[in-house]
């Protein structure tokens, strides 16, 4: 495992789960709050069809902060605390960038109300 590029998985409970890649370049005390933090379970919201996210109840700041995201892109968002992966494109709104989800990102299409997510460490 790479200093720089942490490897986790994010299970969607009972739906199957995808493999994640924090990049600690992007965003290294946003990162590393999290990664302090693992695991992280908590309940899948939806945004406007463009991001899911979970809330993780850490407190953080900005930290190089970006309003451009590619679908599999995953930001932090600090007005609520949230880890998000992003469905879609998506302009305009402000996040820590975290990394992205290397595989299986169509688990995340089917979360619905209620669902638990879980990040961990693999």
């Amino acid at each position: 495992m790479s200093v720089s590029r942490i490897r986790l998985i994010l299970e969607l409970k009972g739906k199957g789960r995808c493999e994640c890649e924090f990049a600690r370049h992007l965003a290294p005390l946003t990162v590393g709050s999290i990664l302090r933090a693992l695991p992280i379970e908590g309940r899948a919201h939806r945004y406007d069809g463009s991001f899911i996210y979970m809330e993780t109840g850490l407190a953080i700041g900005r930290e190089k902060q970006r309003d451009e995201f590619k679908r599999g892109d995953i930001g932090f968002m600090i007005a609520n605390g949230a880890v998000c992966v992003f469905l879609k494109d998506v302009k305009g709104m402000m996040f820590n960038p975290l990394g992205k989800v290397t595989s299986n990102i169509e688990v995340l299409d089917g979360v619905s109300a209620g669902d638990v997510l879980l990040l961990a460490a693999v």
